[in-house]
């Protein structure tokens, strides 16, 4: 997925959660950029990163492009902890386009770096809580 193909969503959900639209910024790797500047980061795959910013506020790391094979594993692991809750429901069914999987993928790092929930199974909630309330599933 080339997420810049997606950049009006992107916006919008930056706007969604008080971030500035020039805190979005795509990288090639983030895990090479964050080693340029000093940040550890072991997830060679990692597709978005939120970071605080210098005096304040986030800045959202977007990978430019995002594999296929790091989308499907990284839904398949949403669709693994969601059997904790039902494994008549599979929530990852809901996560069913590039839209929707870079929604929820951008929201599990808001989860993460802004609410900090650091439980993964509850960071997955909030993200597809939020998704419902943005009215992401209803496209």
């Amino acid at each position: 997925m080339y997420t810049r193909n997606h950049y009006k969503l992107l916006k919008q959900l930056m706007e969604r959660y008080l971030f500035r639209e020039e805190d979005m910024i795509f990288v090639e790797n983030i895990a090479d950029w964050c080693k340029q500047c000093g940040i550890p980061e072991p997830d060679k795959e990692r597709p978005l990163k939120l970071l605080p910013g210098q005096g304040g506020g986030f800045k959202m790391l977007i990978k430019e492009y995002i594999p296929d094979k790091t989308l499907n594993e990284r839904i398949n692991a949403l669709s693994i902890r969601g059997q904790l809750v039902s494994v008549a429901h599979d929530r990852a069914e809901l996560v069913n386009s590039e839209e929707k999987k870079l929604a929820y993928l951008f929201l599990k790092e808001v989860a993460h770096g802004l609410h900090e929930i650091h439980d993964e199974l509850l960071a997955d909630n909030w993200a597809i809580e939020e998704m419902k309330h943005a009215g992401l599933f209803f496209k």
